[in-house]
């Protein structure tokens, strides 16, 4: 049995509470997800599951388990979970009927309809016991332009995604449409529907399929619309970011508040918000019938938002008619989850509160690292013998990056390298998830158990595949392509470049959204049309960063899907690197029209690149390769005082901060036995240690996002898997033992 440990959170008793773990299992350990169980050591729990991984002989790499627990108030406790030799399945207690033109779900509690042809919205009825919002009185989501009101319609019956004793979940796409049934803006909603409980969760995603290069929108909302009697009706607002302020209406007035810039600047908060910042809600409650509370997921992060209440109507507004607008370019998408409770008239408003403060900062589930490890789905990152300056440097470096608040951009931070070098004409160049921060964080995850890591990871991933990737667009060359860092996100181009799918695929693997890996997959398909390009075709100019990249990409897919398909262009691309050698007798790189350079970044990206598919492809050609690249770094590249220079030019031969030079030096080890490469590297290592950090979270308005100061994403993940690697190989070999303790 393996521990799942859920640390101390709520003070108040959560029974039968929906939880959520993806487990990852070693090759050939399982081969039927049935076979795991939950239990808290005296019985099981009830459980469901799916695969979202396998190994190339059919076991299973990933497995998705939801189940039911109990939670004790201020307290910590222990789960397990457990393979047995027979299979466990449960049956679900759902009722669902779907009569053709109407899907009816009944989770034992709460009641839904969802229009499956016809109707004049997506959801027919929402209904617990005598509380009922039929479909005149659900309307949207709704999305409001210069021209026209644009409703989401029912294009296609709604899917089955899951169905299970535990929660049951549906998927539904299409588009708005106006009163003269023109489409616009694709969307796709999911539903999560928890056996017992009175509450639904609900993703609403738009999708700018639209020919012009960019939409500006006015407004999104979704309303519910009340019949009843003003003198029974309770409508109360809240919001917080340490104890909830409670707004209440009186008599016939509205409650309306906006969570906008001047909110964000002048309120200080003291959470790693990715974690938790604080809840906002809205809700509408009749005496006698019963209510439901909306609360928006991350709300203040997500700003603008808002909620209106009057009597007879409730406003969740996901971009608010009072705000400035958004400008939502082609290709784009954006989720925003909302949380329905819907509950009795006697429902207390601070027993809601709570649980709207819950669903913010949700119990997850912790593994221990040897899980990770065990599974060896993470590679070189565990160790005993663990350094203790080592270990606060890498937290301290994911915990201290710069964020930013606002609808497009959280999840994401410019770079303020890239920003000062002019790549913006003056406007932040956000660094869009290059060098895959999400990957990164999700292995600090599996090797320290740290929860705020995971909520790292799945924050950034979201954002990622939502706006920095191309979703739509009629150049192949750009379709379901990753935008390179650029103003505004998506304004830069689509080439081979900081093309990344790990995180993407852990998000997937972490949640069971399908759309993550498809989009993994679609920026790999990307990739390959664009290595057909003439460009990638002339001897000698092929560069090795783009074709690194590229290779990294592949072999990324390859290890996920175990698809030959992926590796087609892996020859190919060691071709070139062969000619490249060949045609300047080393990996140099043309700079000036003067000059071939030495740059050990390049260098290092392509080593790194090369050692992935070595690792599922050995060939003696590469090992070569890598052992000559790294040797005739090893000559020429280092100064004086150990450090490898930046770039192999007068103007250029400054100290390098590249510490992915620490990674290719541990590949060489590994190839040849030798110390001598583990020893260059102890100079950048003690650089990396010694490098300050800023500890100021100031916060400044610039354009339409609030920005916090602090070291781009970009910093901790290009150096994550080079600094862990090379700790972890030298603290196993000995020569870090001067580091140990300290």
């Amino acid at each position: 049995m393996e521990r799942l440990f859920f640390e101390k959170l709520a003070n108040f008793d959560r029974n039968l509470e929906p939880c959520s773990v993806a487990i990852p299992f070693p090759k050939g350990k399982l081969y039927d997800i049935n076979q795991v169980i939950i239990t808290d050591g005296k019985g099981q729990m009830k459980s469901q599951a799916k695969v979202t991984g396998y190994w190339d002989d059919g076991s299973i790499k990933w497995g998705l388990i939801y189940f039911l627990v109990d939670l004790p108030a201020n307290q910590s406790k222990e789960y397990f979970y457990d393979i047995q030799e027979q299979t466990q399945e449960y049956e679900s207690e759902f009722k669902i009927e779907n009569t053709g033109d109407v899907l009816s779900i009944d989770n034992g509690v709460i009641q839904l309809k969802l229009n499956q042809r016809k109707g004049k919205n997506l959801f027919a009825e929402m209904k617990r016991g005598e509380f009922l919002l039929d479909e005149s009185q659900i309307q949207g989501p709704i999305i409001q332009d210069a021209q026209s009101r644009w409703i989401a319609k029912v294009s296609s019956p709604w899917e089955i995604l899951e169905r299970g004793p535990v929660v049951t979940q549906l998927r539904a796409y299409g588009k708005h449409k106006n009163e003269n049934h023109d489409g616009f803006m694709d969307y796709m909603i999911t539903l999560w529907i928890y056996a017992d409980k009175p509450w639904i969760k609900m993703d609403y995603k738009m999708i700018n399929k639209e020919q012009e290069d960019f939409q500006f929108l006015k407004s999104i909302q979704l309303n519910f619309q009340f019949y009843a009697n003003h003198h029974k009706i309770k409508r109360v607002l809240g919001i917080s970011n340490y104890q909830t302020r409670l707004i209440e209406g009186t008599s016939n007035d509205k409650v309306f508040y906006m969570i906008d810039e001047e909110h964000m600047l002048k309120e200080a908060n003291e959470h790693m918000p990715e974690v938790f910042y604080g809840t906002f809600f809205a809700d509408w409650t009749d005496e006698e019938k019963g209510g439901v509370c909306a609360t928006l997921y991350q709300a203040h992060q997500n700003f603008p938002k808002a909620f209106e209440i009057n009597n007879h109507q409730l406003s969740i507004q996901l971009l608010p008619e009072q705000s400035e607008g958004l400008k939502f370019y082609q290709g784009m998408a954006k989720t925003h989850t909302l949380f329905l409770y819907f509950h009795k008239p006697s429902e207390d408003i601070m027993e809601i509160n709570k649980r709207s403060l819950h669903f913010q900062c949700p119990d997850r589930p912790v593994l221990s690292p040897h899980v990770y490890q065990k599974a060896n789905v993470y590679g070189n990152i565990f160790t005993d013998k663990k350094i203790n300056q080592v270990e606060a440097t890498l937290i301290n470096r994911a915990d201290r990056r710069g964020k930013a608040y606002g609808i497009l951009h959280w999840g994401d931070a410019p770079d303020s390298g890239y920003t000062q070098q002019g790549r913006g004409n003056g406007a932040p160049v956000w660094t869009n998830n290059e060098y895959d921060f999400p990957h990164a964080v999700m292995q600090m995850y599996a090797r320290t158990g740290e929860r705020r890591m995971l909520d790292y990871m799945l924050v950034a991933a979201r954002h990622w595949m939502d706006v920095d990737v191309c979703h739509y667009s009629t150049d192949p060359l750009r379709q379901g392509g990753q935008i390179e860092h650029s103003a505004d996100h998506v304004t830069g181009p689509v080439e081979i470049s900081h093309e990344w799918v790990e995180g993407l695929l852990d998000y997937y693997h972490q949640t069971g959204d399908s759309f993550a890996y498809d989009t993994a997959i679609h920026i790999g398909h990307n990739i390959l049309r664009w290595l057909d390009e003439p460009r990638y075709h002339k001897k000698g100019e092929i560069n090795a960063r783009e074709t690194g990249w590229a290779l990294r990409s592949l072999v990324a897919l390859y290890n996920e899907t175990y698809d030959p398909s992926w590796l087609e262009k892996a020859d190919f691309i060691i071709g070139h690197f062969e000619q490249w050698k060949e045609l300047y007798g080393e990996w140099l790189a043309p700079y000036t029209d003067h000059a071939v350079i030495r740059v050990p970044f390049m260098i290092s990206i392509a080593v790194c690149s090369l050692m992935r598919y070595y690792q599922i492809n050995p060939q003696e050609k590469i090992k070569e390769m890598i052992i000559d690249a790294m040797d005739d770094m090893m000559k020429n590249c280092i100064l004086d005082n150990g450090l490898f220079y930046y770039k192999e030019f007068p103007s250029l031969r400054r100290l390098g901060n590249n510490t992915i030079i620490l990674e290719v030096l541990v590949y060489a080890y590994e190839l040849t036995g030798d110390e001598k490469y583990l020893l260059a590297g102890i100079p950048t290592f003690q650089s990396y240690l010694q490098k300050t950090l800023a500890t100021s979270s100031s916060k400044q308005k610039v354009g339409d996002a609030i920005l916090l100061s602090g070291e781009g994403p970009k910093g901790f993940a290009q150096s994550f898997y080079p600094v862990v690697s090379y700790y972890v190989t030298g603290a196993k070999v000995g020569i870090l033992d001067p580091y140990m303790n300290r």
